[in-house]
């Protein structure tokens, strides 16, 4: 009798295990989000609106300097942990915090799979092209980021039929933002962060070492990282430039600017004209320096709008202005 409930035991044991297995390969808080980063449905670019149109602080905010463009480039993914997608996921949990503050624009017609290791040489950013790549997208502001290190670890007891594990994950992410019209980098920024769950493990632990479940774990960490003040890192950085737009068309003695409400132009605002500044190279090494500021035109008052985020001004002072030139606020 003794040796039939001896065996009668672990049967209990592994019928109990059946039950519980599948909640604890993956973690809840991944089991809870992962509708939302896997269904596009609630991408950013999806969202046509953010919180909070037509509140006051939305038009106490449009009394202020305009809100600049801005695109993220796909994180370089600089790490031996790959898969999963790590560096797209990362610049889209930028992204979407980036459009929920509603201090910047995020365009939603740009969606260039652009990566961030496409403008790396070594240790070095190649800022001439990417603020050439930054233009040619039509941005203020051009921001790229590394996922510098990817930490999985597991902890937990080694006897027994059930035992209690525990799976943790470290990420470590550097952002640099750079100011397209000046042709510089503005700000860089690091920011570590973590996640963790909790398993009950019998025979099967080879599946909390899959790389699916390190992939699901790091997404956290990053989700975690990006979350500890990376987003308003970057929008004060972002908000610390001083705006610039362009001369869209010309039509007679109406000029369409490349920017409007949306972007938070108000009607009669002032704006300076000048010519596009010309780009700076050492002569010795032909390094890229930056970009010298344009010769004073005249300036346009803003009378109307147009479109989604576009207005229509009329000659304030001076002349001979020309699509492509550099508008900021008087």
């Amino acid at each position: 009798m003794r040796g039939a409930a001896a065996c009668f035991v672990p049967v209990l044991a592994l019928a109990a295990l059946a039950g519980l297995w599948a909640g604890c390969v993956r973690s809840q808080s991944f089991v809870n989000d992962h509708p939302y980063y896997d269904d596009s449905a609630h991408s950013y670019y999806n969202r046509q609106g953010g919180k909070g149109a037509g509140t006051i602080a939305e038009r106490i905010e449009q009394l202020g300097q305009p809100k600049k463009k801005v695109v993220v480039f796909d994180f370089w993914n600089d790490t031996p942990v790959q898969g999963g997608d790590l560096g797209s996921f990362a610049a889209d949990e930028l992204r979407r915090g980036l459009f929920e503050t509603e201090r910047v624009i995020l365009p939603l017609d740009i969606k260039a799979q652009l990566q961030t290791d496409q403008f790396i040489q070594g240790d070095k950013v190649k800022v001439a092209q990417l603020v050439l790549e930054g233009r040619k997208l039509g941005v203020s502001v051009v921001v790229i980021g590394r996922i510098a290190k990817l930490v999985f670890r597991q902890r937990g007891d080694d006897v027994g039929l059930l035992r209690q594990t525990q799976s943790l994950a470290a990420a470590e992410l550097e952002i640099k933002v750079f100011d397209v019209q000046a042709g510089r980098e503005i700000m860089a920024i690091g920011r570590s962060g973590e996640s963790s769950t909790n398993a009950l493990v019998a025979f099967e632990k080879e599946h909390l070492e899959s790389p699916e479940y390190r992939s699901e774990l790091s997404k956290l960490a990053i989700r975690d990282a990006l979350s500890a003040g990376a987003v308003d890192g970057v929008v004060k950085g972002v908000e610390k430039m001083s705006w610039e737009g362009r001369i869209a068309k010309l039509n007679g003695r109406k000029i369409y600017v490349n920017a409007g409400r949306v972007s938070g132009i108000v009607n009669g605002d002032i704006l300076r004209v000048t010519t596009p500044g010309e780009d700076v190279y050492d002569p010795a090494t032909g390094a890229f320096l930056g970009t010298a500021q344009g010769q004073l035109k005249g300036t346009l008052e803003v009378v109307d709008f147009i479109g989604e985020d576009g207005a229509v001004a009329s000659v304030h002072t001076g002349g001979g202005f020309h699509e492509g030139d550099v508008v900021r606020l008087y």
